[in-house]
């Protein structure tokens, strides 16, 4: 190439020397700021100018989003909770046969207790590390193992043949599910808003909630099955199946990022990623922060939250993984049917809670003042627990009960996501959040032991305090985060602090 064809580089065209990979990977701040003394405009960053497009066209894409990743999480989830709960199912699965799991393996009250707590002690210590590892590896390859692992346990409950062979295999259980839900709550903040992830939070943990349904009629159908092999057994090898092959399903089928996510155009990418907060977890961001942790821990919404999830947990949440026994001893009810009774309450969360979940994001309702309602109500259950003996209405507050319960979590995760601030402190207050939920299976077969039943006196005075407690720290975190009085307006604050 002749020298007449050259040209020093300080003439070409900014645009020019951006799209030089080489060039623009070298120019680094100490450069730049170099460059500035020299007299040359600084290169702007990548990100720091997104592409803009109109909402209709963010809409679309967001629809588009939508189709791929809601409903497989959706079923996912479904499965999960399914095995989860499905210890409840068995513990009531023929017993007129004399074929129960309690008799089988000779347990307790207190020891069936240990059986359904134990599950939640290594789930709830390795929630916080393994939303952490979902970002240090990838979200399809930590969610997908998750499941993998969690359904081959499960399937093994079948061949337990001690109390203390139960007890190994629920620790194992827990540790493999550990993480899956904050898992999910913290993928999705790296695609939406916080005040875009109300309905879609609200449609997902539905879900869950379904799984009463969906587990109470494969406990009934499943129950028929009691032979040779006892159809507790047969619950538990029929419920481990579809984790495993959804798990290996999630390797292929789950996108990671909005930044490399094939279905979606590079500008397309960059519009999703361009209008998340500045404090949204990001794939570009260290996994861990520690001053990001610390500004956590000196933040009082990170307390108040806490004691929400906690008190909530045990008062509100803790009488779904008993449900089918205290229906049963409401004393109307065949073991079986009472599995059946289950699955209303079910439904009536998923009615309600996506019901709220649409109100909140189309509508604006205040997810503070709306948890504090759905407490409120769930105490004059109590009370009604507690003073009415006619075992039909007793049902019926059972049913309100549950529908509500299954509704704070999700009407708040939002705004605890959006309390933290950044990729490490996100994945801290969602794991370690979700952690204290995990004391419903610790403390709520003890609040709801069989023996202060059939009445369950104590327990509901119990849940009466707890729930108590449960509006007094909604409304400080409400305050605390100046959304309790005033009209909701996270759009606002979260357009303040776009990248």
């Amino acid at each position: 190439m002749g020298s007449g064809s050259l040209r020093p580089w300080t003439s070409f065209p900014l645009i020019e020397i951006a799209k030089m990979p080489s060039l623009r990977n070298s120019i680094d701040e100490k450069t730049a700021t170099s460059s500035l003394e020299d007299g040359l405009p600084k290169l702007p960053s990548v990100e720091s100018e997104p592409v803009t497009l109109s909402d209709a066209e963010i809409s679309k894409i967001q629809r588009r989003i939508d189709l791929r990743i809601m409903p497989w999480l959706c079923l996912t989830y479904l499965i999960m909770r399914i095995d989860v709960n499905n210890v409840a199912n068995a513990a009531i699965m023929n017993l007129e046969q004399g074929h129960g799991i309690k008799k089988q393996l000779n347990l307790s009250p207190s020891q069936w207790n240990w059986v359904i707590a134990c599950f939640f002690y290594p789930y709830a210590f390795l929630e916080p590390a393994s939303t952490l590892l979902m970002k240090t590896t990838t979200p399809s390859f930590w969610i997908g193992r998750i499941m993998i692992t969690w359904g081959i346990i499960v399937c093994c409950i079948a061949a337990v043949q001690s109390y203390g062979s139960l007890i190994a295999v629920r620790v194992l259980l827990g540790a493999a599910e550990a993480g899956y839900y904050p898992c999910i709550i913290y993928y999705l903040a790296f695609w939406f808003r916080t005040e875009e992830l109300a309905l879609r939070i609200a449609v997902f943990y539905s879900f869950g909630q379904v799984s009463g349904f969906v587990g109470g009629f494969i406990a009934y159908a499943v129950s028929f099955a009691d032979g040779r092999l006892a159809g507790w057994r047969w619950l538990f090898i029929v419920e481990g199946i579809p984790a495993i092959l959804l798990g290996f399903g999630t390797l292929f089928i789950l996108p990671d990022y909005p930044q490399t996510a094939s279905f979606l155009s590079e500008r397309e990418q960059s519009a999703i990623v361009g209008r998340l907060s500045k404090n949204a977890p990001s794939q570009t961001s260290k996994t861990w922060d520690r001053g990001q942790v610390v500004r956590l821990l000196k933040d009082p919404t990170f307390w108040s939250f806490t004691l929400v999830w906690f008190f909530h947990a045990v008062g509100g949440f803790g009488l779904s993984y008993v449900l089918p026994t205290v229906i049963y001893q409401l004393g109307f009810t065949t073991s079986a049917l009472s599995n059946v009774l289950s699955m209303p309450p079910s439904l009536a969360t998923f009615v309600v809670l996506n019901t709220l979940g649409w109100l909140i994001q189309k509508r604006d309702w205040n997810p503070f003042r709306v948890a504090i309602g759905l407490e409120s109500v769930n105490i004059i259950c109590c009370i009604l627990l507690l003073t009415v003996h006619v075992p039909v209405v007793r049902y019926l507050c059972l049913l309100v009960a549950t529908s509500t319960a299954g509704s704070v979590y999700p009407v708040l995760w939002p705004s605890r996501v959006k309390a933290a601030h950044g990729t490490t402190a996100a994945a801290i207050a969602v794991g370690f959040t979700n952690s204290l939920a995990q004391f419903a299976g610790i403390l709520g077969p003890t609040v709801f032991s069989t023996i202060y039943g059939p009445a369950y006196r104590v327990s509901f005075l119990v849940c009466c305090g707890l729930l108590a407690g449960s509006v007094i720290s909604i409304a400080i975190s409400g305050l605390l985060m100046k959304e309790l009085l005033g009209k909701k307006d996270i759009a606002s604050s979260e357009s303040e602090d776009v990248k």
